[in-house]
């Protein structure tokens, strides 16, 4: 394999996802400043990036070429099943391949991590930079911003499916609240319409079309690679110096004389302090690995979203949204606990799951979601191949909690759509389905057997 000379610069951001993409823009904003920004996927040309549709959603989950191609082991707590796990591997990362919804993380969370000696990380210390982040193009607000690099707007009304419109009319009939703005003063309590990151011409408004692609052009002093994945650190002691990298079937170096950032998420930068030394030692020793530094948390407390699908036929056509989830709600499953943050969301949207004997627009999903989940997986080395995948144990439904919320979502969510809102369009359920009804131990299997993840690993 072929090897070229070692480049040099000051900063080196590896992984151009969220994270990665604005701290290089704001380094590079200094222009005595020369940072480079790595990307292990592609450019993020392909027009079914870009487009609004959801048809075009699901056309990019298909497409090998921007996705890790991620699996979990064999789940203990699905019965044996692997789940997929896709992670953006292409410009912008994840953000060029989710569902553009955008919601900020509940007040309490953030509050919790100032109260455990995180000084400045509450939620009004970090109001300030939510709001120079976004340039929302709905009504002023105090807690929101305008003139930032990514641009946020509500669904439009003309948009809007009659379904989402009846899901956010309808949870009024059970004690909450309606039109309610996730994105405001509070989360819980109410439903309302979802806000996405869109430009104002209806186009995906990215981590990279919002901090990389508008100043790239006049920024000399930042380069971006393609196409190049990291491999390993180059490590001076304790300390990193650089990056090896595979770009086109060449091995590349690239040093940095001031700082390293890694941004590959929350599976693929595990893996690439594991390959370099940084990790359990007894592990890295179990793959001839040097110890650098023992530290047993890498690879450790891994936990993500999981969802179930629920969907009912729908008598009148639907709108075909524009995003996955059209409206939401945030609740709790539990009394008591007045201060904690809402533990069960449900994602509603216009359109029926393929392979159900129905028409697209002839239906409507809705989709409960364990927020704050308690089961804790783990990853760890399969090989010391850096093109080889990592393992992954998720350990999914391993906690009761967690069943126990979607449980709670199931019987929630169809006492929503038997509200009157629903009466003129309420068709059969399509999902769980009339033959599972309310015994406890035909949805857990249900659960167990269908259940996926909303593809969000931390």
């Amino acid at each position: 394999m072929a090897s070229d000379k070692q480049q040099e610069f000051d900063y080196i951001v590896v992984g151009s996802g969220i994270g990665g993409c604005v701290v290089a823009n704001r380094l590079s904003a200094n222009p005595d400043t020369k940072v480079l920004l790595l990307e292990a996927g592609p450019r993020d040309d392909d027009a079914d990036i870009h487009n609004v549709e959801l048809t075009s959603l699901f056309a990019v989950w298909q497409k090998p070429q921007f996705d890790w191609g991620l699996s979990t082991v064999e789940e203990p707590g699905l019965d044996g099943r692997r789940m997929p796990i896709i992670q953006g591997k292409v410009a912008g990362g994840g953000s060029s391949v989710h569902g553009r919804i955008f919601i900020r993380g509940h007040r309490r969370d953030f509050d919790h991590w100032n109260y455990m000696g995180n000084a400045n990380w509450s939620f009004n210390d970090l109001l300030p930079y939510f709001k120079k982040s976004e340039d929302y193009l709905g009504p002023a607000s105090e807690f929101r911003g305008t003139g930032g690099p990514l641009p946020v707007m509500d669904l439009p009304a003309d948009r809007q499916s009659a379904a989402s419109q009846a899901f956010v009319a309808g949870v009024s009939d059970l004690g909450f609240q309606s039109n309610w703005d996730f994105n405001g003063p509070k989360q819980e309590g109410g439903a309302g319409f979802i806000q996405s990151s869109t430009t104002r011409d209806f186009k995906r408004a990215s981590a990279f079309t919002a901090y990389i692609d508008p100043v790239q052009k006049q920024r000399p002093n930042l380069t971006v690679q393609y196409d190049s994945a990291a491999t390993c650190l180059m490590l001076d002691g304790k300390r990193a110096r650089g990056v090896e990298y595979r770009q086109n079937g060449s091995v590349r170096r690239a040093r940095a004389t001031r700082e390293l950032i890694v941004s590959m998420g929350p599976l693929n930068t595990p893996k690439l302090l594991l390959l370099s030394g940084i990790g359990p030692a007894d592990q890295l020793r179990n793959f001839g690995i040097p110890v650098v530094v023992d530290l047993r948390g890498v690879g450790e407390n891994l936990q993500d979203h999981l969802n179930v699908r629920m969907c009912w036929a729908s008598k009148i056509e639907q709108k075909i949204p524009m995003i996955i989830c059209e409206s939401s709600l945030f609740t709790f499953t539990r009394n008591g606990v007045p201060n904690a943050s809402p533990d069960l969301q449900l994602f509603f949207g216009g359109f029926a799951f393929p392979g159900l004997g129905t028409e697209f627009n002839r239906g409507f999903a809705l989709v409960p979601v364990v927020c704050r989940p308690q089961s804790v997986g783990r990853v760890w080395l399969r090989s010391t191949n850096p093109m080889e995948s990592l393992t992954i144990q998720t350990n999914y439904l391993t906690c009761e909690y967690d069943m126990s919320v979607l449980l709670a979502g199931i019987k929630l969510g169809r006492e929503i759509v038997q509200s009157s809102a629903f009466k003129d369009m309420l068709g059969r359920e399509l999902l769980p389905g009339p033959e599972i009804g309310t015994d406890e131990k035909e949805l857990r299997k249900y659960i167990k057997d269908t259940c996926i993840t909303d593809w969000h690993p931390s």
